[in-house]
């Protein structure tokens, strides 16, 4: 780092923040602003300082005060962040050795050896040895063993506690050796105002200004064009939605006509009352003629069933009137076979004339049980036929309801779908807000969410604060107080 990058303060504060900016800088103090040297130098006890001269970045940066915030956004952070209180004891409280408490979602690696004296040599319980991972009731299950209470201990006691366990288990005269390190630490969460909140791996010693490092930063008017995406994406989609909705509610009314039959489709007011919009007009209308396609084509098949039955009612008008016919030839057959034997008994007539009678009677005869299996197909042609038209009705009915039933929850998908997207516009529009609406009468406020025995608990916290597995981190921006006077001001 150059001395040309460095704003030296001689009340002697320590460096209290790092950017990532090229070339690195280190603030240590914001020069040519009366009010943050005063308070800077008064937490450390020192003289007012003596003004040096302000690197070309700084000095743009505080001319621009007026231009749009977002631009000037980094230097008036670190500038509310000496006025807010950082004091030297920051950096010890960071550094601070405090163990690590095991909990859930935390993957140890765990290695188990007993010293045989006799040769010397170290025996691997190799069942044990291996990764392990704490579950959501706070326990270990290691083979052996069993269930290991870890949530809340160190490694170095849930290796004790193992060691314990497998001494008494196995009736073991010393304890052995175990040694537990975490592999994998249970994540942290941060939201809010920074560029990509979300869930990241912990490590020990992590603070809040890692924490917003680690997810690329505060929000930046960058992220600006991304917001402006996500809300024409939104409106976009919310259009699409309501278009569909407007047509299964179309669809809805056409179904329902003709789940009963009805002759004519009306619309309800609720549709009819949007007619200025095109979308509800040609949904109507499209509607409107599938509904009259529909009904036209179950009346054209209902048609030519009556057609058909017409037509078998005729033929069987016919066949009674043959059968008639047959059993008048047949009863007059009947009576020439009676005259001919008469005849043939008195010699009066050769044999072969009552033989031909009776041979006619029998063709009249075959062909009257002809005609009666006529009639029975006839009949049972026209039972079909009545079947049929019956079927016809039943399946367009059953076919209106099934479709019913399906747009209906389309539609209460559609419903859900659509308040989905509302929210995601309105969440999406309000981070455009926050974006936009950053400026340097603004600063960033850390609350931190975190699991206790008692339950969860809130807190507002200081950047320098330590973080913890399992906490979740929310950045906010709110108005700065007013800057006090300067003396002599």
């Amino acid at each position: 780092m150059t001395e040309r990058n460095r704003l030296i303060c001689p009340g002697g504060l320590p460096p209290v923040f790092r950017t990532k900016q090229r070339p690195p800088v280190t603030i240590i103090c914001l020069t040519g602003c009366r009010h943050e040297f005063r308070i800077c130098c008064r937490l450390s006890g020192a003289r007012p300082p003596v003004p040096v001269e302000r690197p070309a970045f700084l000095r743009n940066a505080v001319q621009r005060r007026g231009i749009p915030a977002m631009k000037s956004i980094g230097v008036i952070l670190l500038s509310t962040s000496l006025a807010l209180g950082a004091v030297p004891a920051w950096a010890e409280e960071a550094s601070l050795s405090v163990p690590y408490l095991l909990g859930p979602q935390d993957k140890i690696m765990v290695r188990v050896h007993s010293l045989r004296r006799n040769t010397g040599e170290a025996y691997p319980w190799t069942p044990l040895n291996g990764e392990f991972s704490v579950g959501a009731d706070g326990t270990v299950s290691m083979p052996i063993l069993g269930r290991l209470t870890a949530a809340g201990g160190t490694t170095e006691s849930l290796a004790t506690d193992i060691g314990e366990a497998l001494k008494e288990t196995a009736s073991l005269s010393e304890t052995p050796s175990v040694a537990v390190e975490v592999l994998t630490y249970r994540p942290f969460f941060i939201m809010g105002a920074v560029q990509q909140p979300g869930k990241y791996e912990f490590e020990p010693g992590l603070t809040v200004l890692q924490a917003i490092s680690i997810a690329q930063g505060f929000l930046r008017s960058a992220d600006v064009a991304g917001i402006e995406r996500e809300v024409i994406s939104a409106q976009g989609q919310l259009r699409a939605l309501g278009a569909e909705q407007i047509g299964l509610e179309a669809q809805l009314v056409r179904l329902g006509a003709e789940a009963e039959a009805a002759e004519e489709l009306v619309f309800p007011a609720d549709l009819t009352e949007r007619s200025y919009d095109p979308r509800v007009v040609t949904a109507m209308r499209e509607e409107t003629q599938r509904f009259h396609a529909n009904r036209d084509a179950v009346t054209t098949e209902l048609t030519a069933i009556e057609d058909s039955k017409k037509l078998l009612e005729e033929e069987l008008v016919s066949l009674d009137e043959k059968n008639k016919a047959m059993e008048r030839q047949y009863e007059l057959l009947s009576e020439q076979v009676r005259l001919s034997t008469e005849l043939r008994d008195r010699g009066l007539t050769p044999a072969t004339r009552q033989i031909d009678a009776e041979n006619s009677r029998v063709s009249v005869q075959s062909i009257m049980l002809d005609v009666q299996l006529s009639k029975l197909r006839a009949q049972q042609s026209l039972s079909r036929a009545s079947r049929d038209a019956v079927d016809v009705q039943a399946r367009y009915r059953k076919t209106a309801l099934d479709d019913l039933t399906e747009t209906r929850a389309l539609l209460e998908q559609n419903h859900e779908k659509t308040e989905t997207a509302r929210q995601l516009l309105q969440a999406a529009s309000l981070r455009g807000q926050e974006a936009l609406g950053v400026n340097p009468d603004l600063r960033p406020i850390f609350r931190l969410v975190r699991q206790t025995a008692t339950g969860p608990k809130t807190s507002t916290v200081e950047e320098t604060a330590a973080l913890q597995p399992g906490d979740v981190l929310q950045v906010n921006f709110i108005e700065a107080p007013a800057p006090d006077t300067p003396p002599g001001q």
